[in-house]
């Protein structure tokens, strides 16, 4: 009887944890149609390679616009830059931040905000893997609300109507404002 018992309470524990999880998944889903931005995260060893060999300076702001988990402004903020994640997604923002205490690194900031909202005025460096079409939404934003000498960096996709200073393994394209 005992044994029936505990076979039942862990079988309903089952079905409230996939409840939740198939919730939390629709929810996830949502935010992403919603706004035409989809978490895709960025392959690790090529972020690594890029991080270790671009010439960052120290101390300036680094904006990853659409930061999904955390991974780039984690790199950036290793790099001693002061790294800010833009996630419009709850459930992507909310790992980003326990991430954050569970590594306490103090330079890595998030913000929970549709990335097409956000002054963009201060920023040095700007990290983008978004898809063509949010690309060719942001570009006036991007090139014309960011300071001269940001550099824009874009993985995958570049910009339609500009043309990249530097190309970094064929995936990562970089734009330097003048």
């Amino acid at each position: 009887m005992l044994l029936i018992l505990i076979l039942a309470f862990f079988l309903f524990l089952t079905i409230i944890l996939l409840f939740f999880w198939i919730i939390g998944f629709a929810l996830f889903l949502f935010y992403d149609f919603k706004n035409k931005v989809f978490f895709a995260p960025t392959d690790k060893k090529i972020l690594i390679k890029f991080f270790s060999e671009f010439p960052f300076e120290s101390n300036k702001k680094f904006y990853d616009l659409g930061s999904g988990d955390g991974r780039v402004v984690f790199l950036a903020a290793q790099k001693n830059l002061f790294a800010f994640g833009i996630e419009n997604n709850p459930l992507l923002y909310f790992f980003s931040k326990i991430k954050k205490r569970f590594l306490n690194i103090d330079n890595a900031f998030f913000i929970r905000k549709d990335f097409r909202k956000i002054d963009l005025s201060d920023a040095d460096y700007i990290y983008l893997y978004l898809l063509p079409s949010v690309l060719e939404e942001l570009e006036e934003k991007i090139f014309k609300e960011t300071k001269n000498d940001c550099v824009i960096i874009s993985f995958s996709f570049p910009f339609s109507r500009k043309k990249p200073d530097e190309i970094f393994l064929e995936k990562i394209f970089i734009y330097r404002k003048s």
